[in-house]
This record gives structure tokens, sequence and C-alpha cells, in this order.
């Protein structure tokens, strides 16, 4: 405890506050002071008044867009999104035998990353989004709608893959797990001018009429193996065009290939939904989550990835590797908020990775 408290004497009063704040709430001394120093300059969580249970069919709250909200304010509200996620995750992490907030991501979009905005016509090979990253390269050609990009085709991919896992099916039915996943995720599923299903649907549909390829080796090393892969062999997503406020795509089905159904199915992420709800507003902090989160797997040892491969993997939208450096970093330290137990620092050359828990307890015998 004395040591504790020469740790904690220093602490600014917002740190204090904060601290004090989350010892309210239940958690222990010890991890009220971790959580406040390592979330240092984030002001306290609000403390939340017990409120009536929400019907199922009610609307998500919608929260307003980027144009009618400054920078600063909705660089806050994330903030305490982030905040508020590492103490929920610290105080009742998921165990493995109850994974009650586990979800699942795709290892087969990790290696290499999606595109974080609408790619330019001249980023792109022959009309499709290539991505390599040492011996792995990523191939992706869209379907009429374009290409998917930004955070929302990465969050779907999650509750695709999920779904998958969960039902042990190729056909995946939406309804009520999809209202249920937006819920958790806090996407409004809502198609109204200021929902974001829209914009959910349409990053959807792209991802769903594309086709990618997963490329390993070089012709320099004498051998090439290529993997062609359609992610669905047909959807059909219904809902009533007369009601944009309609929070759900009722009777809409996908049909997995079963090429990717096994894919998923066979190799997947077990990821906290809840750092994933946290983190939706950015693509980049989604992918260095689920990429974390992979290594962490099967991590025997202390690792370090350069700057240079790190950029090679996440640094689509970057023109310059400091401006990359730089970008990456803040994502990082967003996702070390929501990861608990982590270990991971930096050095001019790149990143320093040790063996961590992963997101979800591993299943012992």
């Amino acid at each position: 405890m004395n040591n504790l408290v020469l740790q904690t004497a220093g602490a600014d009063s917002g740190e204090a506050a904060y601290r004090d704040a989350l010892i309210r709430k239940g958690l222990s001394i010890e991890d009220a002071a971790a959580i406040a120093a390592k979330t240092k300059g984030i002001r306290p969580i609000q403390e939340s008044k017990k409120t009536a249970p929400v019907p199922e069919n009610t609307p998500l709250p919608v929260e307003a867009t980027p144009k009618k909200r400054n920078r600063k304010a909705t660089g806050e509200v994330k903030k305490m999104a982030i905040v508020n996620a590492a103490v929920e995750i610290s105080t009742n992490p998921i165990r493995a035998e109850e994974p009650r907030d586990t979800a699942w991501g795709a290892k087969c979009l990790v290696a290499a990353a999606l595109p974080y905005r609408n790619p330019k016509p001249e980023q792109l090979q022959n009309g499709a989004w290539v991505r390599r990253n040492g011996n792995y390269t990523l191939w992706v050609q869209g379907g009429p709608e374009g290409l998917p990009y930004g955070a929302y085709p990465r969050v779907f991919m999650i509750w695709l893959t999920t779904e998958a896992v969960r039902s042990q099916s190729r056909r995946i039915e939406t309804g009520r797990s999809f209202w249920d996943f937006c819920r958790k995720v806090k996407i409004d599923p809502s198609r109204g001018k200021r929902g974001s299903g829209r914009l959910f649907i349409d990053q959807a549909t792209r991802l769903l009429s594309s086709r990618a390829a997963f490329i390993t080796g070089s012709f320099d090393e004498g051998r090439v193996k290529k993997e062609f892969l359609q992610f669905a062999e047909g959807f059909e997503l219904f809902f009533d065009a007369s009601n944009i406020g309609q929070t759900n795509l009722f009777e809409s089905e996908i049909l997995l290939t079963e090429k990717f159904y096994n894919e998923i199915t066979t190799h997947n992420i077990p990821l906290d939904i809840r750092a994933v709800a946290a983190l939706k507003q950015s693509p980049l902090e989604l992918d260095i989550y689920q990429w974390l989160a992979y290594r962490m797997h099967n991590l025997k040892g202390r690792t370090t990835p350069t700057w240079h491969q790190l950029y090679d993997q996440f640094g689509a939208s970057h023109k310059e590797l400091r401006f990359f450096k730089r970008d990456f970093l803040k994502s990082l330290h967003a996702v070390k908020q929501v990861y608990e137990g982590v270990k991971i620092d930096q050095n001019d050359k790149g990143l320093i990775l040790l063996p961590s828990p992963t997101p979800v307890p591993k299943k012992t015998g």
C-alpha cells in the first residue's frame, strides 16, 4: 500500500479525481490508480443514473453527425467511450467459461488492410485494391457499388464472422441478431438522415459484393500461392423503403460461400465486443486491436516489428512514414486502454511486443 501511495501521490487533480470516480464504481484502489494513470489527461467519467430498461425495439439514441459537432467535442465523446469501455473491461473481464461479450474477427483481413478511405483511381491497380506486407499480398476487387472502405466494413466483418462461428451455418439471417449487434457496438441501424444505418448497409453491400485474392510468396522466391475468394454467393437485404426510421433488416439473409465460411470459422480471432464498440469510429484502431489480439494468441517471446513493416501493413492512408508513425502511436494509445494487460513498447526502430494475455482468455483442458 505504501508503494501505491508513493505512485499516486504525485498525480494531478484530474487524475486523482478520475481515480476516485473509478473507486466509487467498484474498482480496487490498485486497478483504479493504474487506469487513471494510463488515461491521464482524460476527464473523469460521469456518474450515471439508473434508468428503466429500454424496450427491445426502441431506436438507439442518435448521435450528432460530425458535421454538426465540432472536432474537439467529437474527440471528447470518443475519449469518454474509450475510458468507459476500459473501466467496464477492467471491472467485468470476459471469462473463458462464459464468453458473453465475445466477438470474432477474420484472420484473413489482418495481415493486410482494406482501404481506410475511399481510394482514388491512382491508388488502385487495374481497378483493384492491392496491399503488400512482406510475402503476403491482399487483392480486393469491388462489385458494382465500389470497394469497401473505412470502419463499417470492418465492424460488419466482425458481425459476420461472429454469426458464422455461433450458428455454424453458411446461411446468415439478420433481423434480431443484426439489431442486437448494432446495439452492442452502439451503431444506430436506422436509415434516416441522422442514422448510421444507410452508410453501414452501403459498406456491407460493398463488402459482400467484392472478391479477394490472398497471395503468399513471390516470383523472386520461386514460389507463389494464390487463393481466390468470394465472400458471399448471394444476399438479400429487405427493409421497408417507406420507413426511413426502421431499425431492422427483417427477413434478410446472407449466403456465404463455402470457402469463405470455412476460412472464418477455422481461422478467427476472439475479441471483446466492448473494445470493438469503443474503437468503431477508427478503422486504424480496429485493425491494430485485431492485429494485437492475433499476435498475442501464439506469441512465445519478444518480437520487434519495425516501423517500415508496420507502415506496409497499416500505412495505406499515409504518404510519409513520419506521419504514419505519429498517427499509429496515437491509435495505439487508444487500443492499449481497452486491451487489458497488453505488453507493448516502442523505440526509434519500431514496436516491442511481449507475450500478453489475449482479449478473451483461452480455454484450458
